[in-house]
């Protein structure tokens, strides 16, 4: 049973995110049940699970509904999550990075800089393999840290709409803009990665927090353009999120 809840659980957790349900939305056992083609009980479980995740809120006599985000929300998860990977990046430090690790995070911003260089960031292609290489270092690093609880604790704050390392949005509107963005990042990148293999703990961490205090101001002066950005990618959670006037 466990396996299946696990299963259903994540079916659920990406139709929420895709916006299949609009915020406010009452969701109905018996009707996720005939959706998702599994049993009420297992669908209610699913709900519940994304309830203790903050996806769905619940209420007595109500059920549970599908919570609105406000940007500001998103922003300060994407601070919480930097504080913790600020400890990440640290302890990554203090312990060392294996050769294969250091060598793999290399090879990540190699890749990321080739994207850059060959402008493939204007192609929708470039803007996904960024995000991916984006989501890899920051992996990459949680991962140098050998700390179980604490790659617990990140997961936790990634399930929140946009708080990621692949929920990305570029300002496809001003082009330039959005390269900027992402070769500052991407510097960031390069400066954490060397504090990191010169066993700067300190160093690390106060580089990665700031990293995560401008991805926060990225996605506040970027949400017009986070509304208009139905193509593809889509980051997942973005039809969840309001701006705090209209929320």
């Amino acid at each position: 049973m466990s396996a299946n809840l696990d299963q259903v659980t994540q079916a659920l957790r990406e139709s929420v995110l895709a916006g299949d349900y609009e915020p406010g939305t009452a969701l109905r056992e018996v009707a996720v049940a005939s959706v998702l083609g599994v049993s009420r009980t297992l669908a209610r479980l699913a709900m519940g699970a994304l309830e203790r995740e903050g996806l769905l809120t619940h209420a007595p006599n109500r059920g549970f509904r599908v919570r609105l985000f406000t940007v500001d929300e998103i922003a300060d998860a994407i601070e919480v999550r930097g504080e913790l990977e600020a400890l990440a990046a640290r302890q990554a430090a203090e312990r060392g990075l294996s050769g294969k690790l250091s060598k793999r995070l290399g090879e990540i911003l190699d890749d990321a800089r080739d994207i850059m260089e060959r402008e493939a960031f204007n192609e929708i292609e470039g803007r996904i393999r960024w995000i991916e290489l984006n989501a890899a270092f920051h992996a990459a690093i949680v991962e140098g840290a050998g700390n179980t609880p604490l790659v617990s604790a990140i997961g936790h704050v990634c399930r929140i709409p946009m708080a990621g390392p692949k929920a990305i949005v570029f300002n496809t509107t001003l082009a330039d803009h959005g390269l900027a963005q992402v070769r500052a990042a991407h510097e960031d990148h390069e400066q954490i990665l060397d504090a990191i293999q010169n066993r700067q703990g300190t160093r690390a961490a106060a580089l990665i927090r700031e990293h995560a205090y401008r991805s926060s101001r990225h996605k506040r002066q970027n949400f017009e353009d986070m509304e208009r950005a139905r193509s593809t990618p889509v980051p997942p959670g973005l039809a969840l999120i309001r701006r705090p006037d209209v929320a």
